[in-house]
């Protein structure tokens, strides 16, 4: 019998690398996501997971073959998937010790998005499984690629959401942002995926001091708290600007318009989501309008196309 299971992607509006330093981040799902299908054979042999990920036109782009008993990879075409997929399921099998035994478990996977759009491939894959195996998603989220958990949270519940660290723990509330702000926002994709978990251990360092600097911790948790609470555009813009600024001023870290090799202009939002340097970008029409030839080049989709507000699922 076939078992299929979905998760939401997920964008991160603000706190990006500060939530580590015990503030909030302000999240929302995305309307496309993740599927994953599960079928389970009795074996009488060494249990197996037989894993094919495909593209959202059906194309296979992993294949792995584990056994489960002694969670070791038989056959793989991507060494790097494999071993992620074995630390979620050793974390699975920790939890649930029989959860493998006598079967043969196939699961197909579909992502909807781009995989390089960092729009949550991982982060949905854990809230399948989680939902599949009935294994707490943050423990799976931590087991296979740490971070602070937002994205299992958000595309777990596939709610907007404000979540925040208290004593390593995980914490969230039901956030919601004006659509009607939102009008004339895009996502813009350059094409390249950064990686988060290096962008964390990069500023580690750095993330260690903003805890102890109380003046800057309480500037940037203002503009957290004055975008979760804006009640026009020209304040949530400002808002977001001045967060980035004041980032990467502490962490030492380029804004997008460095990245970008473009000027900020007045009314403009130009702004990374998530790890800076390369997933997607936050732009508004001012910024699009002005650089046309810089976001000519990538991918740009609407806001509104793109993000649920609510829960839409």
């Amino acid at each position: 019998m076939q078992r299929t299971f979905f998760a939401p992607g997920k964008v991160l509006l603000c706190g990006e690398y500060a939530v580590l330093a015990g503030l909030e981040v302000l999240a929302l799902p995305v309307r496309s996501g993740q599927w994953l299908s599960v079928w389970e054979m009795p074996s009488k042999g060494n249990g197996k997971v037989i894993w094919q990920g495909n593209e959202a036109d059906g194309k296979p782009w992993c294949d792995v073959r584990i056994d489960s008993d002694i969670m070791h990879v038989v056959e793989t075409n991507d060494e790097e998937t494999a071993r992620r997929l074995i630390l979620l399921l050793r974390e699975i099998k920790t939890h649930k010790p029989a959860f493998f035994e006598h079967k043969t478990i196939r699961i197909e996977t579909r992502c909807e998005f781009n995989r390089n759009h960092g729009l949550g491939s991982s982060s949905t894959l854990v809230a399948c499984l989680s939902a599949y195996s009935g294994v707490d998603v943050f423990a799976l989220q931590q087991a296979g690629f740490g971070g602070s958990g937002y994205d299992a949270a958000v595309c777990s519940t596939g709610k907007p959401i404000a979540y925040w660290l208290e004593e390593g723990e995980p914490n969230w509330s039901p956030w919601l942002l004006n659509a009607d702000f939102t009008q004339n926002w895009y996502l813009a994709f350059p094409g390249h995926k950064s990686d988060s978990r290096e962008a964390i251990s990069d500023t580690r360092e750095k993330l260690n001091l903003l805890r102890n600097d109380a003046l800057l911790m309480q500037q940037l948790n203002a503009c957290i708290l004055a975008v979760k609470n804006a009640q026009s555009i020209p304040m949530l813009e400002a808002m977001l600007e001045l967060y980035q600024a004041l980032l990467a001023q502490a962490l030492g870290l380029p804004k997008a318009y460095d990245d970008l090799g473009i000027k900020p202009i007045q009314g403009g939002l130009c702004k990374w989501l998530g790890a800076w340097g390369g997933d997607v970008l936050l732009v508004n029409e001012t910024i699009v309008s002005k650089y046309s030839e810089t976001f000519g080049a990538m991918e740009v989709m609407r806001w509104a196309d793109c993000v649920a507000h609510q829960r839409e699922f």
